[in-house]
């Protein structure tokens, strides 16, 4: 079974801000967001979710270059299961295919 989804984690993810801002409106839909700076707040019907991007920096793998942004999620009022609705719909469009 999977771990408990916390109400507040952080993670790397291999994405610039541009590659935040294309893909985020579709893995929220229907639900809406502002946007200050580098943070976004997702208006939620049970509360609300906040997300904050950190500088983008460089991973480095022999000659590859790949973009890295930390990225931390809190929730508000969302329950677990509300939680882990959220970010699974969330990884699904921020999944970044391989072979």
């Amino acid at each position: 079974m999977n771990a408990s989804m916390p109400a507040r984690f952080c993670r790397d993810m291999g994405l610039t801000l541009n590659d935040f801002l294309r893909s985020l409106p579709a893995a929220i839909e229907p639900l809406t967001f502002q946007v200050e700076g580098r943070v976004f707040t997702i208006s939620h019907p049970l509360g609300s979710i906040r997300i904050a991007l950190g500088e983008t920096g460089e991973r480095r793998i022999a000659s590859l270059r790949l973009p890295v942004t930390p990225v931390e999620f809190v929730f508000s009022g969302l329950d677990e299961a509300a939680r882990d609705r959220f970010m699974q719909r969330f990884d699904r469009y921020f999944h970044r295919g391989g072979g």
